[in-house]
């Protein structure tokens, strides 16, 4: 089973790095897919593809450099992104963050001209309550905090930090609850720096296939 989601991974992840030009400033995501876009990549660059990647945590960094991809800092627009995610539902609503590098996550999507978003078929869900967990990134002062406000969604701290050094807490979605809705009560509490939901075109989701096929979502 593991063996037929990591060629599902690296499926799309090479069909995310097909689409990267010579020249391009290339946003790498976190994760297990993230990191099969990655090692494609570095493929493409050892064959002398010139592009420059911008990691959005200290492993996919840590990937790139091990792979020889050139890197660079956030500074200006980015040409391409890839990234994996937690679920997707019908309606292009993303959840990210089970790693932890929610921020970094959405800064380089929101840098990109093009953002996409590399998972299997496990990741395509009916609705995101079959996932259930929308995870927040909050400044550590205000994590107790945080903390009691959701304590109706059942909010309980990660251990350790991420990578910016901020507190991740995961709160529970009720079943039918409008996760939108949910997400933005959370995302107005003071110290919370980020939350874990996205919206996508359905076409920029690349869904790899055990097979070793891959085809966009919509």
């Amino acid at each position: 089973m593991e063996d037929g989601r990591q060629r599902a991974w690296d499926a799309a992840g090479a069909a995310a790095a097909a689409q990267v030009e010579d020249g391009m400033r290339v946003g790498l995501g976190t994760g297990r897919a993230a990191a099969a876009g990655i090692r494609a990549l570095g493929r493409r660059v050892a064959d002398g593809l010139r592009c420059t990647g911008v990691p959005t945590s200290r492993a996919s960094d840590a990937l790139a450099r091990e792979l020889g991809i050139p890197l660079g800092r956030l500074r200006g627009p980015l040409d391409l992104a890839f990234d994996g995610a937690d679920a997707v539902d019908p309606r292009g609503l993303v959840v990210k963050g089970a790693g932890g590098a929610l921020v970094r996550e959405r800064i380089v999507a929101d840098a990109a001209r093009r953002f996409l978003v590399l998972v299997d078929g496990p990741k395509i869900v009916r609705s995101l309550d079959e996932w259930g967990v929308l995870p927040l990134a909050v400044v550590p002062f205000a994590a107790g905090r945080v903390l009691e406000e959701l304590a109706d969604l059942g909010a309980r701290r990660r251990p350790g930090r991420s990578d910016d050094g901020l507190v991740i807490v995961d709160a529970d979605v009720p079943p039918g609850a409008d996760w939108e809705a949910v997400a933005a009560r959370a995302g107005g509490l003071a110290g919370v720096v980020d939350h874990g939901l996205f919206r996508v075109p359905l076409g920029d989701v690349l869904v790899g296939r055990p097979d070793g096929g891959c085809a966009p979502a919509g």
